[in-house]
């Protein structure tokens, strides 16, 4: 009983809801710039920005800005826009992909709180004997 009593579990369960947290956070400012990418689609000379992502130290993903392409390539003379609209849908199914992963990981990670919390409940022990 000892090894759950240690304040290195609470640190784990922890350090894991914040790591899936920042990943649903980052996947929201991707989903957030393809969306503005995709309503842009028609716009003249639009140039997209992409969500700049970086991996934290303590573990995670966070946000370092927003970044646009340098030269972007649209034919002179053109009314189009700079949007890829295949490249835009493979974001759009990568932040999904990301954000659902992360769900995932905070929901074991609180079931796994509940677990020990109910495990380490001696209120409840004793109720039930």
């Amino acid at each position: 009983m000892d090894a759950l009593t240690s304040t290195a579990h609470p640190n784990v369960m922890s350090s894991a809801m914040s790591i899936s947290l920042s990943g649903m956070q980052a996947a929201s400012a991707m989903l957030n710039a393809t969306a503005n990418n995709i309503a842009n689609l028609n716009t003249h000379d639009f140039n997209p920005p992409r969500a700049d992502l970086v991996e934290l130290s303590g573990g995670g993903v966070g946000i370092s800005g927003t970044s646009f392409e340098d030269n972007p390539q649209t034919a002179p003379d053109t009314q189009t826009s700079n949007v890829d609209l295949p490249t835009e849908l493979v974001n759009l199914k990568l932040s999904q992909t990301l954000y659902d992963a992360n769900a995932m990981v905070l929901k074991t990670a609180d079931q796994m709180t509940g677990n020990l919390l109910n495990m380490l409940d001696t209120d409840h022990d004793r109720d039930n004997s």
